[in-house]
């Protein structure tokens, strides 16, 4: 989003157009970032990954009308980017979505650099997430309807990820969240993303407080309950990303990726992570860890602690 941001500070009147996978795009389009966004699921976008395509006249006609095209696509076979070439489109550039290994740089960062090139100036590396008033009031509707009663404080608690090895263990969440509700009185909002089902159901199996679920919502209406909480505590997941781009106070529970290539960045998060032996984890290694000690490491202590200083 910081890349995004520049372009846009740079070209104030451009027209912005953003392609890419439909359940994320929500939160750029016309919040921003993006006056129009396309799905690559659309059927013209998808011959751009087809090899030896017959691009439609139509759809390359649309490309020959844009000033300038940047491409973030991982691209290793180079199908997407010679069909996108033989567009003949006034200006592409590609750029890698992944920086080498041995640089040791963060993803934003790394995003960021595509405009030196570009000659774009930017002083903003903190991710930016805008709701607009539609947004604001879902998430006002859905606190009330909550009915957190005398309850001071609102948590949100994501305990999933896309990896179950990037997660702390549900019965540590389940602690967690009965020491909040009984210690601090707090109100607890637990969220599911899309392949969070079987993390959910052992979670309600293990915890026997009130919580309210907030169930597959779709990610700009998630993004507005989240923002009414006083704090979100979640494992290394885009959802935890959301709510550090959000300004709310955030606590990331860091494991096997390294924070310094992959965690949240804002003045109001804090990340744990303890760095172990093994640490950073590579793929491989990580799907078949069968004693995941550096999230074993972070204690529940740890966060209660951080949620005191963040009271």
């Amino acid at each position: 989003m910081p890349t995004l941001g520049a372009i846009r500070n740079h070209f104030p009147n451009a027209f912005i157009e953003v392609m890419g996978y439909p359940a994320y795009l929500e939160l750029i389009k016309g919040r921003y970032y993006a006056d129009v966004v396309s799905r690559f699921d659309q059927m013209d976008i998808a011959h751009l990954f087809v090899k030896d395509a017959e691009i439609p006249n139509s759809f390359k006609e649309r490309l020959h009308q844009m000033d300038l095209i940047i491409s973030f696509v991982s691209d290793r076979d180079q199908i997407f980017s010679h069909n996108l070439n033989a567009s003949k489109a006034r200006c592409i550039i590609h750029y890698d979505s992944f920086p080498a290994d041995d640089e040791g740089i963060h993803m934003i960062d790394h995003f960021l650099q595509l405009l030196d090139s570009l000659e774009i100036t930017y002083t903003d590396t903190i991710p930016k997430i805008f709701l607009n008033d539609e947004d604001i009031r879902f998430g006002e509707d859905f606190v009330k309807d909550c009915g957190t009663g005398s309850k001071k404080m609102l948590i949100a608690i994501h305990p999933g990820s896309g990896s179950k090895q990037k997660c702390w263990s549900i019965e540590r969440f389940a602690t967690l969240i009965s020491r909040l509700n009984q210690e601090l009185q707090a109100h607890i909002i637990v969220v599911s993303g899309p392949a969070d089902q079987e993390i959910i159901e052992r979670l309600k199996a293990e915890i026997h407080d009130d919580f309210t679920l907030v169930d597959q919502l779709p990610l700009a209406k998630l993004a507005a309950v989240i923002k009414r909480c006083n704090i979100f505590i979640g494992n290394d997941s885009g959802i935890t990303h959301l709510a550090a781009a959000l300004g709310i106070r955030t606590i990331a529970l860091f494991g096997p990726t390294d924070p310094k290539m992959w965690g949240p960045r804002g003045e109001s998060v804090k990340i744990l992570y303890n760095k172990v032996h093994c640490s950073p984890c590579v793929a491989d290694v990580r799907r078949n860890c069968i004693t995941p000690i550096c999230l074993e490491s972070i204690k529940m202590e740890d966060i209660i602690h951080e949620v005191l200083l963040k009271g």
